[in-house]
């Protein structure tokens, strides 16, 4: 038999072995479509190259106040290091995505014990969407591990009386690390705050008020006032379509009551299962109601930070706008659902017969292990896939050819557009990281004088029409055919109309014809003169090399 310290050192290996095995059997090696993989590494490039927190990517290069600097920071440790691949970028959240669930386990063996924290850690490591977020370059899995982190650290503050302070100081210091990781953070300093202040401990609430206040406050005075940050996107109905207008505080309740649904019956069991439909529905159904079941219970005990944070970030992804709700959000509540979970099941279990216990347990670890192990081989076959077609093709390959001509034009423009140059483009981080040249996204808004009055505030020359989501073609082709005079032609990549994209010059306003075409006559757009492009494109790479970031070569002596 063995003792209590051998068994519980096997079953933390065993965790992080499986979670390794899970993690990397479906890697994906190739970059992310979404911009946000993109913003922070032209963030980190600009903590490298320029010694300050700027948007690098902008033409405007303002500082930078939307995402805590935590992450690219650690980025631009590893490009510092010599990081010039995705892959290379990817390694925070393959190490954050297997240390969450190391920690994962020794959090909820100091609560449960080591075999339930055995399911916690396997039930985590095992969730679909935690295995999917430790492919990309984003800063979910870090913020997931610093969150378990700190759990783990502030147990060992309630556990371990000899260095009680120590484990406290750690824990705060990780909160903190959280929150400059994710803005999302601040349900969690706000729980430690509160557990504090109803345990006494007056003199530590002080000293963790000013450690992470101070840096806090900073940060949220830099912020104030900028035109991109969370507040300013909080109120409004669909942050990627503003003109549809913002929402008042009644408007929060059936925001609210959306999210709860889609959370509960979608993005909650899928991000543990993978898929959709009923069966889904039914089992997010059932993890909603063992989780609050484990949680009175778990209060009725004590309250301490886990279970103080659980209803503050519940209740803030509830109130964020509903086009933001995904597993991704979801991912820092999972390692508290599997434990309240296991809490109600054991509960159960010893309210009747010891086998008939066993089998319930089993019975539901299997009822997910089973549909994420299908999720998991799915996944993998299709990281396999895009594997090859990206060593083939280029990094971007496997998203289409719509994606596929947006690495084109920026390839191309990083070749011959002349110095100074900025485009308005759908993805201006991706744009940036693969050319070099800032771009900022064109608004969100049809008429053809928003546009131009937006390109002529920031200075854009150019405008990208693409068909990488159809934003494009919804937002600027419109302008484009009302106003053709005040535009001209550059260049074509791709297939028009299949997945094709065309590079637009924008006139000086002394330039432009106010002509517009009649109901049935055709839009012409002249070439551009020769200014707008040069010679030297004409021998670019239509994609990057497999797994090279463009942007980072420049970096190489």
């Amino acid at each position: 038999m063995k003792s209590a310290g051998a068994l519980r050192w096997t079953l933390l290996a065993c965790s992080v072995a499986v979670s390794c095995a899970l993690v990397l059997g479906a890697f994906n090696p190739a970059p992310h479509s979404g911009g946000d993989n993109s913003t922070y590494v032209s963030l980190a490039y600009g903590l490298l190259t320029t010694g300050s927190y700027t948007e690098v990517f902008d033409p405007a290069g303002l500082p930078h106040t939307k995402y805590p600097p935590v992450f690219p920071m650690i980025l631009a440790a590893l490009i510092g290091l010599g990081a010039r691949t995705w892959v290379a970028l990817k390694s925070t959240a393959v190490v954050s995505t297997v240390a969450a669930v190391g920690l994962g386990y020794l959090w909820a063996e100091r609560r449960l014990g080591p075999w339930p924290a055995f399911a916690v850690a396997i039930l985590l490591g095992s969730s679909s969407a935690v295995v999917y977020y430790s492919h990309w370059v984003l800063s979910d899995p870090v913020f997931l591990a610093l969150t378990v982190a700190s759990f783990w650290a502030l147990e060992g503050g309630v556990a371990d009386g000899a260095r009680r302070a120590w484990w406290l100081a750690g824990g705060v210091v990780l909160a903190g690390l959280a929150y400059f990781t994710r803005s999302a953070g601040l349900p969690l300093v706000v729980a430690i705050f509160a557990w504090l202040a109803l345990q006494r401990r007056w003199r530590a609430l002080a000293v963790s008020a000013v450690a992470l206040g101070v840096p806090a406050l900073a940060w949220w005075m830099r912020g104030r006032g900028a035109p991109a940050s969370y507040g300013a996107e909080f109120w409004l109905i669909d942050p990627y379509q503003p003109t549809l207008g913002t929402i008042g505080v009644f408007d929060l309740v059936p925001r609210a009551i959306a999210n709860l649904v889609g959370y509960v019956t979608r993005h909650g069991p899928g991000g543990v299962v993978g898929g959709g439909g009923g069966a889904v529905a039914a089992l997010g159904i059932a993890l909603t109601v063992a989780a609050l079941y484990g949680w009175v219970r778990a209060v009725r005990e004590r309250v301490g930070p886990a279970e103080l944070f659980l209803p503050l970030y519940a209740g803030l992804i509830l109130v964020w706008p509903v086009v933001w709700s995904g597993d991704r959000f979801a991912l820092p509540l999972y390692p508290l659902v599997f434990l309240y979970g296991v809490v109600a099941l054991r509960d159960l279990a010893g309210r009747v017969p010891r086998w008939l216990g066993a089998l319930l347990m089993v019975a539901a670890m299997l009822t997910i292990l089973v549909p994420a192990g299908g999720a998991w081989a799915r996944a993998a076959t299709e990281s396999r896939a895009c594997a090859r077609v990206a060593r083939a093709e280029g990094a971007f390959a496997c998203y289409g050819p719509g994606v596929g001509a947006f690495v084109e034009a920026a390839a191309w423009a990083s070749q011959a557009l002349p110095e100074g140059a900025s485009v308005m483009t759908r993805k201006p981080t991706h744009f940036y990281v693969l050319s070099g040249v800032p771009s900022r996204t064109f608004p969100f808004d049809p008429d053809a004088s928003a546009q131009l009055a937006a390109a002529d505030a920031l200075g854009a020359q150019y405008v990208l029409i693409d068909e990488w989501d159809g934003q494009a073609r919804r937002f600027v082709g419109p302008a484009v055919v009302r106003r053709p005079g005040a535009f001209c032609f550059v260049r074509a990549f791709g297939q028009p109309g299949a997945g094709g994209a065309q590079l637009l010059g924008i006139l000086p306003a002394a330039e432009r014809s106010d002509a517009r075409p009649g109901p049935n006559e055709e839009v012409r757009i002249p070439m551009c003169p020769s200014r707008y492009a040069s010679e030297a494109g004409d021998g670019y790479s239509s994609s990057s090399s497999p797994g090279a970031v463009p942007l980072l070569d420049g970096l190489d002596p």
